[in-house]
């Protein structure tokens, strides 16, 4: 969630397309394996770039991108990792790399993931405090990825990739006095193909085009004598199919786009009310961009049309269209190292399939949501990548006016219940601190801070005991920080991350405060070089000083643990 909106605005791309989370409106950053990836990047607002897929211009995007090079050395490279962790946690991984020619790249990529999650907690009952035991948390998940790139003679690029991942999962139930819930149980799989094709032509023309096809499955099961047959079981399984194709033209100080996504959806269930809902959705872009002199100004007009529909006795969900606007400005003085910004910007989103019509989730009463952020912000930057000394700065100031905000708050890990808040404040500021320095040969230091704060409101109704009262699991105060030093022999990393006290409920009822937390930990690792192999060895350690805290309510996350890991290249 950024900048209070909720985590349905942030979306997340893969190589460059967005991720499918029409049922969910949230993706699980735990299908991806981070040894398999590149680069992780979050972009808030529009950052100039044009040419892009529409539904990546949310209010942030969680950019992914694999291991893939677009051109490789010859031959077989790969790399083998295992790592070992607490509370009987096991992951082997495996990456091949295959320079098939000077501009073609095939990868191939495997990993399994097996934890008991059988993690220990104090569990208060007025003033007696007993130690327990999480039960029923067992969950095992393994992935598979091939891919290619391909860059073309005339400068362009192709990229694809096919997708699977599987997991079957054991659900905790929520911590309750005298009762331990052990009853629940989660299969999903996700699989999708998709490539993409961009192409710099002559005269400043830019073109791009992608597609993809993804379906989803889920099963889940609650198990005891009061469903009928012993067992309450619902199957879902969502299919989408998605295209994206634009034209860029970039002539002196201006710049021109066009972008158009179609997306089709489709939800089976086993459930009455859901057992087939589809959806048409169209949404074009057209971009205007001005850069000279230190200043550059985008403007971009966004439309959205969403048509649902529905087998016979069944209710679809809301159609909805509209147009949303944007405007973003940055100015560079003199050529300086300041930068200063500003942005208005509207979002438009209808409710995912999950919010429509999952079992004790969804309404297909929900009304879309509108957003409409204004903000502004500085960057500052001092020395290069290559300085000894190296620092960038950023800060920015906003305020989210929210009308039909579409929330959600979790009775269970499947129960949800949800509903639209008429409207919705938020105001808050984000700073943030990057610093390098390089004291010796061999040796850097590294300095990474966040901080945000969120001031939220419910200005629907007065007579409403939520009215003015910060909205469900946003804290007020929230921030991370890390410090690592390289060296020749070995690195080590520390690294905290904070929140302040939240509510699970928007109207703050005693019982459903949750207090903040600060979890700590700690990393060393090493690199070593034996002949044309490369060993990574690493150890953390996780929250180190045992913090006991929630995330969501009665939910009590783990304690201090260790993690273990060791990877070979070639």
């Amino acid at each position: 969630s950024v900048r209070g909106l909720g985590a349905a605005h942030t979306v997340v791309s893969y190589d460059g397309l967005p991720v499918g989370a029409a049922r969910q409106g949230e993706t699980d950053l735990g299908r991806f394996d981070v040894d398999h990836l590149t680069s992780i990047a979050l972009r808030v607002a529009d950052d100039g770039r044009l040419l892009t897929p529409v539904r990546t211009l949310g209010a942030a995007v969680v950019e992914l991108r694999s291991a893939t090079p677009e051109t490789a050395p010859r031959g077989l490279h790969g790399r083998a990792s295992l790592t070992a962790a607490a509370f009987g946690t096991a992951a082997p991984a495996l990456l091949l790399t295959l320079g098939a020619s000077p501009r073609t790249t095939l990868t191939a990529a495997a990993d399994f993931h097996y934890g008991r999650n059988d993690y220990p907690f104090r569990l208060r009952n007025g003033i007696i405090e007993t130690k327990e035991r999480r039960t029923n948390s067992r969950m095992q998940a393994w992935r598979a990825e091939l891919g290619a790139a391909h860059r073309t003679r005339r400068g362009g690029t192709w990229r694809s990739k096919l997708y699977l991942y599987d997991s079957r999962r054991r659900l905790p139930g929520a911590v309750k006095l005298y009762t331990d819930d052990a009853s629940e149980r989660l299969a999903e799989r996700q699989v999708f193909a998709q490539t993409a094709w961009r192409q710099m032509l002559g005269d400043g023309w830019q073109l791009m085009a992608a597609g993809k096809y993804a379906t989803d499955r889920s099963r889940y099961t609650d198990r005891g004598d009061e469903w009928p047959g012993g067992a309450l079981v619902q199957r879902y399984r969502s299919h989408e199919a998605y295209a994206t194709a634009g034209a860029a033209l970039h002539r002196g100080p201006w710049s021109t786009a066009l972008a158009a996504d179609y997306t089709f959806e489709r939800l089976r269930s086993n459930l009455d009310g859901t057992r087939r809902v589809e959806r048409h959705s169209w949404q074009p872009a057209l971009s205007v961009r001005y850069a000279a002199g230190g200043f550059a100004a985008t403007a971009r007009l966004t439309g959205g049309i969403f048509v649902n529909r529905a087998a016979a006795g069944q209710t679809p969900a809301r159609d909805a269209r509209r147009l949303s606007p944007s405007l973003t400005m940055a100015w560079r003085p003199a050529r300086g190292n300041l930068v200063l910004r500003t942005y208005y910007k509207e979002l438009f989103r209808v409710a995912t399939f999950t919010e429509c019509y999952y079992y004790h989730y969804g309404s297909q009463d929900l009304r879309p949501e509108t957003t409409r952020q204004l903000g502004a912000g500085l960057t500052w930057t001092l020395g290069t990548a290559d300085s000894p000394f190296s620092l960038h700065l950023a800060a920015d100031g906003y305020l989210n006016r929210v009308t039909d905000r579409i929330t959600g708050i979790p009775v269970n890990l499947f129960v949800w219940q949800t509903f639209n808040m008429g409207r919705v404040r938020i105001g808050g500021a984000d700073a943030s601190l990057d610093a390098t320095w390089r004291p010796a040969r061999g040796h850097a230091i590294y300095l990474s801070a966040g901080y945000t704060l969120q001031r939220g409101a419910d200005r629907t109704d007065p007579a409403t005991a939520s009215y003015g009262k910060q909205p469900a699991y946003m804290p007020v105060h929230s921030g991370s920080a890390s410090l690592a030093w390289e060296s020749p022999w070995f690195g080590l990393a520390l690294h905290a991350t904070a929140a302040s006290a939240r509510w699970a409920t928007n109207e703050h009822v005693a019982t459903t405060r949750l207090p903040g937390y600060a979890e700590a930990g700690a990393a060393i690792y090493r690199t070593l070089h034996v002949r044309r192999c490369r060993i990574d060895l690493r150890a953390d350690l996780v929250n180190a000083f045992n913090a006991q805290y929630e995330i969501v309510r009665r939910y009590p996350m783990p304690g201090r643990a260790w993690k273990l890991s060791v990877a070979i290249g070639w």
